[in-house]
């Protein structure tokens, strides 16, 4: 596939890196040279240094029908420009056009013939934070079918029911509703399971259910957490100041940032939340703002050394639980779950939502797991996998590295059997280990 990339920054320079190693040819346009030159060496990628609105720019990285445009500059008006002058002077196929919490996203509705997807990084792990945030114990919490299927993530822990027993026995537990465990991720090692596999301490458990079974199916694999109260969020910027007005009618919440500026603007937004102008790492601040009581400590600032170093103080001082955002996949390895207990990756997020509009067939959604281990994907069965029709899951002939879990049929929720036939129009959530999996399963049933 052609991919154009506009900005290669933190955001535009990963996904470039990601899409070229699925044998993409990729270009990235960008004013700053600075940004072009990690990746200009990367094997599949284009550098085209200059402005990625200019019409001249675009007619020289070759933006034509069959491209995919990715607007994701800093700047949203030389995103919603480039998107523009990509659909009408170009034809550009599909365009995907980055906007972060601004007051453009009010007439989206008026440029929506010209743009496939909005995306907001911003908003989407503001979204992520504050599921987290609801349900105790939930590392990840992934949505599907518009948000009717969660796929959540926990650690099982020698407190849980289900440790020690088989995928199988849960659901002599569970009675009333049914669940599944499409992965375990065991000793660095993800793990496609069947229903003789033993749950270990120390697994971390991927598992589908409803949002209101998330806490039923989480006490079986730990204690489970009780709900917070207390949350410290580092960093009054968008994020920051977003996340906060969300949650402050939930939970107790102090917002923290060493700018006077950032801290004065958020002040007047945020009337039911209290807003401290201090360094977030700061050992004797933290103390006497009662981090010992703090139930999440959440890290948000624009920098990621900043984001670990606060996370880390925090925890060390009495903090309950960490989330820190990080973009900088080096630090990943830096930091272990011992040390920092939940770590979101803006690039990610962003990642696996650009990956609807790259896999083949009719995608909905598509999330990233365990830094790329593995991926579950929303496929609507139509015409473009019309030999999925009329079949049970048990015909598909899955092995190991690939397994239905659920399916969305009209307004009811199923969780897959070998014996559920497939139907038209369903929507299949499935799980699998790396893109040639789905790939493979793709052209046998298209």
């Amino acid at each position: 596939m052609k991919i154009i990339i506009l900005g290669g920054g933190s955001i535009g320079g990963s996904v470039a890196k990601e899409l070229s190693s699925e044998e993409n040819d990729v270009v990235v346009i960008d004013n700053n040279k600075d940004n072009l030159e990690p990746i200009q060496s990367v094997e599949g990628i284009q550098v085209i240094h200059g402005n990625g609105s200019s019409p001249k720019i675009l007619a020289k990285a070759g933006v034509d029908e069959s491209t995919l445009l990715l607007c994701l500059t800093d700047s949203e008006e030389i995103n919603l420009l480039a998107s523009l002058i990509g659909k009408q002077k170009f034809n550009a196929g599909r365009i995907v056009c980055r906007l972060k919490g601004s007051e453009y996203k009010k007439i989206a509705q008026e440029i929506t013939p010209f743009v496939d997807f909005f995306i907001d990084p911003e908003d989407l792990i503001t979204e992520e934070v504050k599921s987290l945030l609801h349900h105790p114990g939930a590392l990840e919490i992934l949505d599907f079918a518009e948000g009717a299927i969660k796929l959540v993530s926990v650690y099982a822990k020698q407190s849980g029911v289900l440790v020690g027993r088989q995928i199988k026995e849960l659901k002599d537990d569970l009675p009333d509703y049914e669940t599944r465990i499409p992965a375990i991720y065991r000793n660095d090692e993800l793990l496609i399971p069947s229903g003789d596999t033993t749950i270990n301490e120390g697994d971390e458990v991927f598992f589908i259910a409803d949002e209101k079974h998330i806490e039923d199916v989480t006490k079986e694999l730990q204690k489970l957490e009780s709900q917070y109260k207390n949350i410290f969020v580092a960093g009054a910027g968008n994020i920051g100041k977003s996340l906060a007005k969300k949650i402050s009618s939930d939970f107790n919440v102090k917002l923290i940032d060493k700018s006077v500026e950032q801290c004065e603007k958020a002040s007047e937004k945020l009337d039911s939340v209290l807003v401290l102008n201090a360094d977030a790492a700061d050992k004797e601040f933290l103390s006497s703002e009662g981090i010992a009581d703090c139930d999440v400590f959440v890290a948000v600032t624009q920098d990621d050394e900043s984001n670990v170093l606060c996370s880390l103080m925090a925890k060390k001082l009495g903090s309950k639980k960490t989330i820190t955002i990080i973009n900088k996949e080096a630090y990943f390895d830096l930091v272990g779950k011992n040390e920092l207990d939940i770590i979101i990756s803006p690039v990610q997020i962003t990642i696996s939502h650009i990956l609807r509009f790259v896999r083949k067939g009719s995608v909905s959604n598509v999330h990233k797991v365990k830094k790329g281990m593995a991926e579950a994907i929303e496929i609507t069965v139509d015409e473009s996998s019309g030999k999925l029709i009329g079949k049970n899951i048990s015909e598909l002939g899955l092995d190991e590295n690939i397994n239905i879990p659920a399916i969305k049929r009209d307004e009811s929720v199923l969780m897959a059997h070998g014996s559920t036939q497939i139907l038209e129009n369903d929507h299949l959530i499935v799980f699998y280990k790396n893109k040639d999996v789905i790939d493979t399963f793709y052209e046998r049933f298209k």
